[in-house]
Order: structure tokens, then C-alpha cells, then sequence
């Protein structure tokens, strides 16, 4: 199973990751880790090594979900992708990770990333979108 992390400004994720539970029930190797006012750099990679170590302990690949490209979740999954097995993925959303939820057991780490984008964009959609059917 691929270990799953999302990781957000403030208590985004908390609230993504309890809105999911709602709707699928209890979900193993999901965590959620947030950036407050206070962390510096430092300690958010700190947060994040601990959350890798409890969804990926073999080190066999996670999928990290952060809300921004170019915020620090994001700058440091990236940092930690160089030394790990991490796929990052930003803009994280709940379709993304019902996604995620049902089919990484499935697939391999780069397939479940590749199946969440495309599934994240075709989620998105505007009313003249759904009016010009």
C-alpha cells in the first residue's frame, strides 16, 4: 500500500483528511501534517520525516499532497523527494484523495500519481462547462 501524506498551510488538511474519513470511514497510512505560523523550514521537515516514517517505514515510496506549488509543504516534500521515494503532488482537493484512497493498492507510486492528476483535472469544472452539454 503507498503511504499518503497531506500537507498544508494551517489546518487545511486536518479538515480534508476528516471529510474523507466521513465519507469512507477509517483509511490506514494517511496522514496529515500542517504548517503553522511558528514552524520554520526546519521544523516542518522534521514534521514531515515523522509522518513518512509512520505511512512509508520501508521506505518503498509515499505520494505527498500539498495545497500550493511553491509553499513550503510543497519546498520541502521536493527536498525530501531527492533523498526518497516521493512523489509530490500539489493542489490537493477531496476528489484527489478519494482518488488516492481507493486505488493505492492497487498501482504502482508513478501510475497513482499520473491516474490523481488526470483524475484531479477532469474534476474541475465551471457551470459553462456543464451548460455547453
Amino acid at each position: 500500500m503507498i503511504g499518503v501524506i497531506v500537507a498544508t498551510h494551517g489546518e487545511f488538511g486536518n479538515v480534508l483528511l476528516s471529510t474523507l474519513r466521513m465519507i469512507l470511514g477509517e483509511i490506514e497510512g494517511v496522514e496529515s501534517i500542517s504548517l503553522s505560523s511558528e514552524d520554520s523550514m526546519e521544523t516542518f521537515m522534521a514534521k514531515m520525516e515523522k509522518a513518512l516514517k509512520k505511512v512509508d517505514p520501508n521506505e518503498t515510496g509515499a505520494l505527498v499532497l500539498v495545497d500550493m506549488l511553491g509553499g513550503t509543504p510543497f519546498n520541502v516534500a521536493v527536498q525530501m523527494a531527492q533523498k526518497r521515494k516521493i512523489e509530490v503532488v500539489t493542489g490537493v482537493n477531496l476528489p484527489m484523495l478519494i482518488k488516492v484512497s481507493s486505488n493505492r493498492d492497487e498501482t504502482d507510486l508513478k501510475l497513482l500519481t499520473s491516474e490523481v492528476q488526470k483524475t484531479t483535472r477532469e474534476s474541475i469544472v465551471t457551470t459553462l462547462d456543464l451548460f455547453k452539454k
